[in-house]
């Protein structure tokens, strides 16, 4: 081969060479792949992202609704369970003064020295608030206009003779009952009736309780007060 050949056929080569994509194909692959892998995981990074504030958003609406439910459950006990008071005069001092407001849980369970409200039957309407004094089998005897309630004393004991010799029970109450009906009334009964009470209010001078009105039923009886909200300054619970 001629040397004019032989620089013409490696002009050619050089030429072909020279056509040649300067980039392989095994790199242009790995370049591609690359691409594709970081859009995947910067697609994968946002899903995870929004998949992240769907969930706080989901926590964050369960737990207001549950805050809801809670404070609407609370409201509904106590509209059922709670009543208000309102002090109205002094029969209850110092206790109670005139234009206390109380809160008064309705409940049907009474204890010796709860302060209850209860409407009377001559005065439908209104509502009163007292102590009680006697419960239900209490013994009680009547002496000139003196009222004797014992508790837990034995149907066989003559509590007369204990009245007269000064020998009485610690937890004795004495009251005095100037009303003629009352005492009238009070004569012939031995023992508290059942489901029935004996209230006073704690300011007994200047006070329309048992000693007028009689005993006081459970049927009667609204509730007992537990907490006064109002004046602030003696806000709190009360027994």
């Amino acid at each position: 081969m001629g040397p004019k050949r032989l620089r013409k056929k490696q002009q050619e080569e050089a030429y072909k060479v020279n056509r040649k994509s300067p980039y392989p194909p095994k790199k242009r692959k790995r370049r591609s792949s690359e691409k594709k892998n970081q859009i995947q995981s910067s697609k994968k990074q946002k899903i995870k992202k929004t998949m992240g504030k769907n969930k706080r958003a989901k926590r964050s609406n369960y737990l207001e609704t549950l805050v809801f439910l809670i404070f609407a459950i609370s409201c509904i006990n106590f509209l059922l369970n709670y009543r208000a008071h309102f002090v109205d005069g002094h029969s209850m001092d110092p206790t109670f003064q005139n234009g206390d407001r109380l809160l008064v849980h309705k409940s049907k369970k009474f204890e010796r020295y709860d302060i209850v409200t209860f409407e009377p039957k001559d005065e439908l309407g209104e509502s009163y608030v007292k102590r009680v004094i006697g419960l239900p089998g209490d013994r009680i005897f009547v002496k000139n206009d003196q009222l004797y309630l014992v508790e837990h004393l034995d149907n066989d004991v003559d509590l007369s003779q204990w009245i007269d010799a000064g020998v009485l029970p610690d937890s004795t109450v004495v009251v005095r009952i100037a009303q003629e009906p009352t005492l009238n009334l009070l004569r012939n009964v031995e023992e508290i009736p059942k489901d029935h009470y004996f209230v006073l209010g704690d300011n007994r001078s200047n006070s329309k309780d048992s000693r007028s009105i009689g005993f006081v039923s459970s049927d009667q009886i609204e509730g007992v007060v537990n907490f006064r909200f109002y004046p602030f300054n003696r806000f709190g619970f009360v027994h």
